[in-house]
């Protein structure tokens, strides 16, 4: 088969040959496949400008693009027994897509097409895609949490000056990272040196919450990808040291501040410092005229939330071989980029993800880097249903601990928090006692 990887090119970041889709090695007959994604209309519109592409270069093959405008009514449909025969899967649902027989592996098929495994996609998100041992899907896109910084809004020369702790800066002055203590003192001078501006606003909830405490050091779950219960007890001193540095003045703002406003909408009008947000955010900030602005990672340092999602095939695809060089089409490098252009696209491929055509050095954010980088320390969520149930269990504690008078009350909190998440995830299964040995009669 041909291979679709092409090297980029060490200036700008540019394929260094147009792709070519895989061809298999006898004519095959006329297939028509369906393409199934979900997302921003720009996403799809550059999905269904692949397809079309494709199926220019492969004129057997017509691929017809079925979209839905959120991951979860895609999902819903799949497993409703829509017909798909490749399908754009967050990694919580692959599992149960497999059990139920809805997808088939695609490892054997893309070794066929002498797909590369190796050094382009993490060890972490090739098993993420795996079920006893077979690569269900291939890891394509990666949701990473990341903190938007409004830049204009802080001078960290200044606070150096004044003795005040400050962000690591590299040579092309882009921030490198932060603890919680350089944080809190940023959002607390930016406020203190700005009329009417607050440091960064979070729901009271613990989604919300999720990212800041996985960049303080919690470990979120017990087990990251069949959690039986939170593990934030075990993480209570990385909760309190969150909880510390939210507490210092005008750090976290009100819905009362936010005066109507959503939170980006604020952070854009330059009323926050900062904004917790994924790569989705990136293209409408590049629109705002006059802002200067960042990403920086979480607080803390220690890693962030986000998801995968993955390029499934499904299982009663009408053709597999067909199926597959389109799949191994839209994983090549010059496929990639195209779907890093839209700027709503964090690529798997680090390949890419390093690459001048995503880190786009001479536009904005400067640290574009941050997105491949913090995927190394990421934690995955659990499936969208268990998330909004342990979001509903754990409401009053969220809210009890972000308003507590001493961080060391904040334990208690996490410990409830813990204790409330097992009625949401199931249990493992008690190991059954052996029955009582009886002594032998004299």
């Amino acid at each position: 088969m041909t291979v679709l990887s092409a090297s980029l090119a060490a200036c700008g970041g540019e394929p260094a040959a147009k792709p070519s889709p895989s061809t298999t090695t006898k004519a095959p007959a006329k297939v028509k496949l369906v393409f199934g994604v979900s997302g921003h209309k720009t996403l799809v519109d550059t999905y269904k400008q692949l397809a079309a592409e494709y199926t220019q270069e492969v004129p057997n093959v017509t691929v017809e693009v079925k979209s839905w405008p959120t991951a979860d009514q895609l999902t819903a449909a799949v497993a409703n027994g829509e017909k798909v025969d490749v399908v754009l899967t967050p990694r919580p649902d692959v599992e149960a897509f497999a059990e139920d027989k809805r997808i088939q592996p695609v490892d054997t098929l893309l070794e066929a097409r002498n797909v590369d495994f190796g050094d382009k996609y993490s060890r972490e998100a090739m098993e993420d895609f795996s079920v006893d041992r077979r690569l269900e899907c291939m890891p394509y896109s990666v949701s990473p949490q990341v903190v938007y910084v409004n830049t204009g809004l802080i001078d960290f020369d200044a606070m150096k000056e004044e003795g005040l702790p400050t962000p690591s800066v590299r040579a092309d002055g882009s921030l490198r990272g932060w603890n919680l203590e350089q944080f809190s003192a940023a959002m607390t001078y930016a406020a203190e040196h700005n009329k009417g501006v607050k440091g960064t606003y979070i729901d009271q909830n613990l989604s919300a919450m999720m990212p800041w405490l996985a960049g303080a050091g919690a470990t979120l779950f017990d087990d990251p990808l069949a959690p039986t219960t939170t593990a934030l007890g075990d993480s209570a001193g990385a909760y309190e040291d969150l909880v510390e540095a939210l507490g210092q003045p005008n750090v976290l703002a009100t819905s009362k501040d936010l005066r109507g406003r959503t939170p980006f909408q604020a952070f854009k009008q330059g009323r926050l410092v900062a904004l917790v947000g994924d790569r989705s955010l990136v293209s409408d900030l590049r629109a705002t005229e006059g802002m200067e602005w960042d990403v920086m990672p979480m607080p803390g340092g220690n890693g962030t939330t986000g998801d995968y999602a993955g390029l499934c095939m499904g299982a009663e695809t009408v053709d597999p071989d067909a199926a597959a060089d389109f799949l191994t089409y839209l994983i090549s490098t010059e496929s990639v980029v195209k779907m890093v252009r839209t700027g709503h696209f964090v690529p798997v491929n680090s390949e890419v993800g390093y690459a001048p055509v995503f880190t786009q050095p001479e536009r904005n954010p400067k640290n574009a880097r941050i997105f491949t980088d913090t995927v190394r320390d990421m934690q995955v969520l659990p499936e969208a249903a268990q998330l909004a149930q342990l979001q509903k269990v754990a409401a009053a504690a969220v809210r009890g601990s972000l308003a507590v008078a001493e961080p060391d009350q904040v334990e208690d909190f996490a410990v409830q928090i813990d204790e409330l998440s097992k009625t949401v995830f199931p249990q493992p299964t008690p190991a059954s006692s052996p029955p009582p040995s009886t002594s032998p009669s004299a």
